[in-house]
């Protein structure tokens, strides 16, 4: 208990800094707002009771009118300040405005860590958990936590001790009659209510499922196969179900805990009647006037258990989004890249991988397993395998995206982690199998392949390289013409188009290692082949590396790799490995027509 409450009051803090550097007037004028909305439950029943009791006056000609004018306005005013101080200025302009700042503040740092965090969090279920929290909940929780619990709360307290105070001047033991109720209410929730908020972490497996597979209904680049398919009916059925599954686990909740709630929630309900017994009791007894007794019942029935809920809305209210606060937390304390180390970026490169093993995170089976070789700084490589043998995963530690289990990864003799994530950056140029299409001018979908180095003539060379200058220039506003159709005005290009964005992406910065991922795998055999020689031409000295499960590179390639089981099973040059008659040789022994036939074809 002793530690929630510390939390709260440090989220609270944090929260009202931000806040408080951006607005402070804002953030001293909502204090101020909160207190008069405290004041006004007490100022109503003064002014209520000299309504009813001067109001019979007036009538019996024993007070002047006049007299009696400043009670009406001032109960005009309590009744007209509560919705402009709340609609109009609490949550039209200081819930608005709060949220404004928390967006750029929560989100611009949050951005800034992704782009430090160990890309392995990515791909880890634990993590990914956290990050969806801390970053999807920040606006909300913002939101809930200031202005709404903070003024309800300050509110609520000044208006409990207000009304108690009224109560008390009438007759002490008011305060006990009233006071009793709501104690043992908050004490039994405190033992036997059941924390909802905790239920509910343990939901979201089952809602982001039901989140992706919603947001795939939606998505422009899922609906052409629904609509081909027909399988719009199909994937809405499937929602329904993870979405009732969830909803039954809410049920079972509700139900498990319902004799608990209904007797928390009502112990307070049945304290105002017997109030407003006793109340009744001191008028027939001369000792409250009718006015007084009217006001006092009113608040009975209103608002004093309402104000006394309101005053701990603070800490009962704050658990879900404080948790927002813990994940925060949890988000800022997962790992990062090691940003020190070499610098300097090497003109060339060799690669080695000294028993190498892996498995992925929260899994059991090992993917690289002992994986060792070596390639000369220049030299040209074909990786070849069938699906599933580890090629891609290789290329992601050899990026650094995850780290070994076991073994080395040396780049020119040091180990690949001693080199900054920036140098990282800067030694290879990438073109991944899912490679991914910015929704961004054509230049910019290429200099973001290295931003650091974004000069014209840089971008103009990498263009060049890939033989993207002609078609580039050809589109409605050239290099500036957006791609894409998530917004208005941006045009849709081939996807031989976009691979050669993605390529010319690769070749900004002049960087000393080429990586090609399989981003071939929907063309065609010929078309792959041919892709696969311009690379390697444009490739000159560089380091290059072909990953690929078709044979289409392996024989403009110095050497090949046939990586199996998680090793290297075979190595050599094409020659050498057709002569051995082993897996290599059968696997371009069963591909060999493709290219047959599409020559075919083609004459």
């Amino acid at each position: 208990m002793k530690k929630n409450a510390k939390r709260l009051l440090h989220a609270y803090g944090e929260l009202l800094g931000i806040i408080f550097k951006e607005a402070p007037i804002m953030v001293i004028l909502t204090f101020i707002t909160a207190i008069l909305l405290g004041l006004i439950t007490p100022l109503s029943v003064y002014t209520n009771s000299h309504i009813f009791n001067d109001g019979l006056s007036v009538a019996k000609g024993e007070l002047a009118f006049k007299q009696y004018i400043p009670f009406l306005v001032l109960f005009f005013f309590l009744e007209i300040l509560p919705p402009v101080l709340s609609s109009i200025f609490l949550y039209g302009y200081v819930e608005s405005r709060s949220v404004l700042i928390l967006r750029t503040a929560l989100r611009g740092k949050m951005l800034q860590k992704i782009k430090k965090m160990k890309y392995e969090h990515f791909e880890n279920e634990q993590s990914v958990e956290i990050i969806d929290k801390a970053y999807n909940r920040a606006e909300n929780s913002a939101r809930h936590m200031f202005p709404l619990y903070v003024v309800r709360t300050l509110s609520a307290i000044i208006a409990s001790i207000g009304s108690l105070s009224y109560l008390a001047s009438v007759r002490w033991w008011l305060l006990l009659t009233v006071l009793l109720p709501f104690f043992l209410e908050s004490w039994w929730i405190m033992k036997h209510n059941y924390n909802i908020y905790d239920e509910l972490e343990t939901y979201w497996n089952r809602e982001h499922s039901y989140t992706i597979l919603g947001g795939m209904l939606q998505k422009r680049q899922y609906l052409r196969e629904n609509k081909l398919f027909q399988a719009t009916d199909f994937l809405i059925d499937i929602y329904k179900e993870r979405l009732h599954g969830r909803n039954k686990e809410y049920e079972k909740f509700y139900l498990r805990h319902l004799k608990q709630n209904f007797t928390a929630d009502n112990l307070t309900k049945f304290a105002p009647i017997i109030n407003i017994l006793l109340l009744l009791m001191l008028f027939i007894q001369g000792e409250v006037n009718v006015g007084l007794f009217i006001s006092l019942s009113l608040l009975m029935f209103g608002s004093i258990y309402h104000s006394l809920e309101g005053s701990t809305v603070l800490f009962s209210a704050s658990g879900y989004h404080i948790n927002f606060f813990n994940y925060y937390d949890k988000y800022f304390s997962l790992s990062e890249e090691e940003q020190e180390g070499i610098q300097d970026v090497p003109e060339k490169v060799s690669i080695e991988f000294r028993d190498v093993w892996f498995r992925y995170p929260n899994t059991e089976q090992d993917i690289l397993k002992g994986l060792s070789f070596k390639i000369e700084a220049g030299e040209k490589i074909s990786v070849v395998g069938e699906n599933g043998e580890g090629k891609s995963t290789m290329i992601k530690l050899l990026l650094g995206l995850f780290a070994p289990d076991s073994g080395e990864i040396l780049i020119n003799g040091k180990p690949l982690l001693s080199y900054s994530c920036q140098s990282r950056g800067h030694i290879f140029g990438t073109v991944f199998q899912d490679f991914i299409r910015y929704s961004i001018t054509a230049k910019e979908n290429v200099i973001i392949g290295d931003i650091d180095n974004a000069s014209k003539e840089r971008y103009q060379e990498a263009v060049r390289k890939a033989k993207a200058e002609q078609f580039i220039e050809g589109l409605a506003e050239g290099s500036s013409t957006l791609l894409g159709r998530d917004f208005d005005g941006g045009v849709d290009i081939s996807g031989g188009q976009w691979q050669r964005i993605a390529i010319a992406r690769a070749f900004m910065g002049d960087k000393p290692v080429l990586i090609l991922d399989e981003p071939t795998s929907q063309l065609d055999p010929i078309a792959e082949s041919s892709l696969y020689n311009e690379f390697s031409e444009m490739s000159e000295e560089k380091t290059t590396i072909f990953i690929t499960h078709r044979l289409a590179s392996t024989m403009i390639t110095d050497r090949i790799f046939v990586l199996s089981d998680g090793r290297i099973a075979e190595s050599g040059s094409h020659e050498s490995l057709i002569s051995r008659n082993g897996i290599y040789a059968n696997m371009f022994e069963s591909q060999k027509k493709w290219y047959q036939q599409e020559s075919a074809c083609n004459e």
